[in-house]
């Protein structure tokens, strides 16, 4: 009799801890960037690793792009996104393009940069950014952040340019043909266009000012200073690096509907698996891990602030 008590109440015990689990696994939707982006590869590696943790059962992707993904987080529509961190702060903060400021945005981690760069062909009279007046330059197609970037920062110090919209590789092959003088763009640290322009022909960076950086920085707590290019070997002819002014991809979460338990297993899963989501986007794998705790003026999800103090990134 004791035996079938004992039986009978393990099964019972059993299905008891069987159907807490069930309850306790978590469903997620992350709001990815465009297919044929860099966004949605990280995300579709972050998704595989949240996927692979017992308290997770699925993870959906929500199409979208750096604005409306903001949007999504910040009207519930998503517990998890991909955005620049530019955008992110306008979210919080309820700047254009949002008409209302969303409070429940936090930061989970930082991703790879994106940095201000200027390069020119090694052989050309243009050594400072006032050199550009009147050159024929390449700012980005209309409405590409860089565009809009560009203009800001031409505006800033005063210059007038012959503005060429191309897109990247465009851009770059019109460089080697000396069509134009000169490409403003915001590349991550291995890009693959300027990889391309960098081992056929001989280039150089012109670093913005310094009254500019500054000014940048100040302006928005999303930018900050780092080098360009991260690894200088992946650029065979390059003559130089510059400081510049940096933002990056980061992963955002509401506050309100992600509990500090998920997000600090979801940020201790990615930096503990960081060579899978790496492998997603080259410029990743130049990435060091404590730079996920990286600051860009977003307020840290508490989960994710707890494993980056037991990491020693973070007081």
């Amino acid at each position: 009799m004791k035996s079938i008590i004992k039986t009978v109440f393990s099964g019972v015990f059993l299905g008891i801890l069987l159907a807490s689990q069930v309850a306790i696994a978590q469903d997620l939707t992350l709001a990815t960037g465009r297919q044929g982006g860099s966004q949605y590869p990280i995300t579709v590696a972050i998704a595989q690793v949240i996927e692979s943790l017992p308290q997770f059962n699925s993870v959906t992707l929500k199409p979208g792009g750096g604005t409306s993904n903001v949007a999504a987080i910040g009207m519930g529509q998503a517990e998890l996104a991909i955005t620049l961190s530019p955008s992110a702060v306008s979210g919080l903060k309820g700047e254009k393009p949002y008409k209302e400021a969303y409070g429940n945005i936090t930061q989970l981690f930082a991703l790879h940069g994106f940095k201000i760069t200027t390069i020119v062909r090694n052989d050309s009279d243009i050594k400072s950014f006032k050199d550009l007046e009147g050159k024929k330059v390449s700012i980005g197609p209309n409405g590409w952040t860089i565009n809009t970037m560009a203009k800001k920062i031409l505006k800033m110090d005063g210059i007038t340019i012959n503005a060429q919209t191309l897109k990247p590789n465009d851009a770059v092959q019109q460089l080697k043909d000396g069509n134009i003088d000169a490409i403003i763009n915001t590349p991550s640290d291995l890009y693959a266009p300027f990889i391309d322009l960098a081992t056929s022909r001989e280039v150089r960076l012109v670093p913005l000012n310094a009254k500019t950086q500054s000014t940048l920085i100040a302006e928005n707590p999303s930018f900050y200073l780092s080098t360009w290019p991260a690894d200088p070997s992946a650029y065979r002819k390059l003559k130089n690096t510059v400081e510049t002014v940096s933002y990056p991809n980061i992963i955002i979460a509401n506050g309100k509907t992600m509990s500090n338990e998920a997000a600090y297993a979801v940020t201790k899963a990615v930096a503990e698996n960081f060579e899978k989501v790496a492998a997603s986007e080259r410029s990743l794998s130049v990435l060091k891990l404590n730079q996920l705790a990286l600051d860009v003026g977003i307020p840290l999800h508490p989960g994710s602030a707890k494993y980056f103090r037991e990491q020693g990134w973070i007081k």
